[in-house]
């Protein structure tokens, strides 16, 4: 079938792109002739009607039907794009044989790049693959378009073009023909032109794209986003290597954790961090701290001329009646910490929300956190005179070491300064998607809005205790042997448990025992037996049984025994011995975890000088005889003689 006959059968309002009242009036004239002529041949008038209407004869007639339904590069009909006076349809491909040039001869060359790919059809699919894959296998350096030339011609060496041809025979070595090809190879596609030109190109590129995530959120806590930023800043901690003797260090880097709703940007529980990298075990203290949402207001805010906003607060305190809210997702990165049991599995089932991890590198799925975070570093924490910036040779502060000496800024005082500014935040109007409102002011009209009511799903009153929440549940083996004098006991990390029931009860070796342990303190677990009846609190033996400690502690402190970087200073006490250990080192990293032991132990009410004798004396009064009675005196426990257990 001739083009004609192929024309008659088309319905050309499919093929339509033009608007040609946007054309300029000597081109729409043109357009608007040429457009005539096709729809004449659709329905299906002769060559001659069609040259007495429009004046184009038959030959010409032809071409622009041939044009019309001509194919672009992504296999549509160009239709009337074709018709547009001037519009090339096909690229220019040259004909002519390369001539030998002389050494002072200027142009002949046109065409001759698509020539050469043609004649070497392999070069242009190697140059396309290492242009494209450039950021993956040059991870961190500039694209170098020079550079890429090099290459350019490397391949086409390796596929056999000579010294005489194209562009070796050519005094520029075809460096500025080559450089506009490799844009042509960008321009052709913008997901692969914004991967190949640098990281931050991968990231945004998502962005913007118009196209809607499979989970798109419409409602308070149907996702929440958690994430961890670094404090750009550095700062004073007080430390007591002995009781009334206090001392200075300066710490910089540590941790803000933090959860936001995504619909509402209200930020629901925040935290600071001090280890070199944040923990499965603070990631859940977040976690559980927004759902429940027992935020208190800082007395200490008051004494640093700090002040919260009227009804200003973590959306859990502000609106009581979200507390224990279900959330549907959680929206977290690939952080080691995130992929914990205690995050995927235990919290999950507790608390029933799903997880969302996304793809590595893709923070723009969790754009509210990190716009949050954004927002610190820029209003808070690099107007600081110690910031240490986004970078080097971005925000940080001239001498910022000296600075947090010189104007002692305590750690303390950034910590209740964020407190505040996050309190505040979330009474603060916002624009964009909170129609110009506050989170709170979203969350309250979400809640009481008459016309679309909602119902917020909340959890059972008995899933509301954070202890239980935050309780780990194990199973441990019943170990021990008469012949060997070592009375029945389990082991948790290395330590060994155990209680006068326990110790006097051979039939229970080899058993399995199911355990509650608290992660925050663990000189005490509770031991259930298989028949569900318990068997009380088992403390710990030995020198963990003084102090309090976490189990984030325990791990650390068996790390460092293994690698023999452990000195202990107090043989009755190895929690203490690991707290004097970190004061003699002068390490970031050191002062960082120094820091989270002081939180940690002011948290369960002793100090890190060890000056604690209430806690041994609370040690042993909450040793229990199977829930019913209570040991007098702690040393009837290491009593062999009495059916205690020897010291370990």
């Amino acid at each position: 079938m001739n083009v004609r006959g192929r024309l008659k059968g088309i319905n050309l309002e499919e093929l339509m792109h033009v608007n040609p009242e946007a054309l300029q009036e000597n081109i729409r004239e043109v357009f608007a002739n040429r457009l005539t002529v096709i729809r004449l041949i659709n329905q299906g008038r002769t060559g001659s009607f069609i040259y007495r209407r429009c004046g184009i004869s038959n030959s010409e007639q032809t071409r622009l039907a041939n044009r019309f339904l001509q194919r672009d590069p992504e296999g549509r009909y160009f239709g009337d794009r074709a018709l547009i006076p001037q519009v090339r349809t096909t690229e220019y491909r040259r004909n002519a044989p390369i001539q030998p040039m002389r050494s002072q001869q200027q142009g002949g060359l046109s065409g001759v790049l698509k020539l050469t790919l043609e004649r070497y059809p392999t070069v242009a699919t190697e140059i396309s693959n290492f242009i494209l894959r450039y950021h993956s296998n040059f991870s961190g350096q500039k694209f170098d378009r020079k550079f890429i030339a090099a290459k350019f011609r490397s391949i086409l060496r390796e596929s056999g073009v000579t010294e005489d041809e194209w562009p070796f025979n050519h005094k520029g070595l075809g460096q500025r023909t080559i450089e506009k090809y490799i844009n042509e190879i960008l321009r052709s596609d913008f997901m692969c032109a914004a991967s190949t030109l640098g990281e931050f190109g991968v990231t945004h590129a998502q962005i913007g794209s118009g196209e809607q995530g499979l989970i798109s959120p419409s409602l308070p806590f149907d996702v929440v986003q958690l994430d961890a930023y670094k404090v750009d800043q550095m700062c004073i901690v007080k430390a007591e290597p002995l009781p009334g003797i206090h001392t200075s260090r300066v710490i910089d880097r540590f941790w803000l954790l933090a959860a936001v709703d995504t619909v509402s940007t209200g930020v629901l529980a925040a935290r600071f961090v001090f280890s070199s990298e944040v923990r499965a075990q603070d990631v859940e203290d977040v976690l559980i701290s927004a759902f429940l949402g027992n935020w208190k207001p800082r007395d200490e805010a008051e004494l640093q001329n700090l002040s919260y906003v009227p009804g200003s607060g973590m959306i859990g305190y502000v609106l009581p009646e979200t507390k224990g809210a279900l959330w549907g997702a959680l929206f977290l990165d690939n952080a080691m910490a995130h992929h914990a049991d205690r995050i995927k599995i235990k919290l999950k089932e507790l608390i029933g929300f799903s997880v969302s991890y996304g793809q590595l590198k893709r923070p723009e799925r969790r754009s509210i956190i990190e716009n949050t975070f954004k927002q610190i570093a820029e209003q808070v924490m690099h107007r600081s005179p110690s910031t240490t910036g986004s970078g080097p040779g971005f925000g940080r502060a001239t001498d910022a070491e000296s600075n947090a000496e010189k104007y002692e800024i305590f750690v303390d005082e950034a910590e209740c300064l964020l407190d505040v500014w996050l309190a505040n935040l979330n009474v603060t109007p916002r624009s964009g998607s909170t129609f110009s409102m506050s989170p709170v002011e979203l969350i309250r009209a979400h809640l009481n809005n008459y016309k679309v009511p909602i119902y917020l799903p909340t959890a059972r009153e008995e899933s509301l205790n954070k202890t239980k929440l935050s309780l780990d549940v194990e199973y441990c083996i019943v170990r021990g042997s008469a012949e060997s004098g070592v009375a029945p006991h389990i082991t948790i990390d290395k330590a060994r448990y155990t209680n006068k029931v326990l110790s006097r009860s051979l039939e229970l070796v080899g058993q399995r025992l199911l355990v509650k342990i608290d992660p925050k303190d663990l000189r005490q677990v509770e031991a259930i037996l298989p028949n569900g009846q318990s068997l009380g609190c088992l403390s710990v033996l030995g020198y963990w049984s003084k102090t309090a400690h976490s189990r984030i502690t325990r791990k650390l402190i068996n790390r460092a025994l293994r690698d023999r970087t452990l000195e202990i200073t107090r043989k009755d006490d190895i929690v203490m011995s690991f707290v004097d250990n970190l004061l003699r080192k002068r390490n970031k990293r050191s002062l960082l975890e120094w820091q989270r032991m002081e939180r940690e132990l002011s948290s369960l009410g002793q100090s890190s000088s060890g000056d604690d004798s209430e806690s041994i004396e609370r040690t042993a009064f909450q040793l229990t005889d199977g829930g019913v009675t209570k040991l007098e005196f702690l040393d009837d426990f290491f009593d062999q003689s009495a059916g205690g257990v020897a010291d370990e």
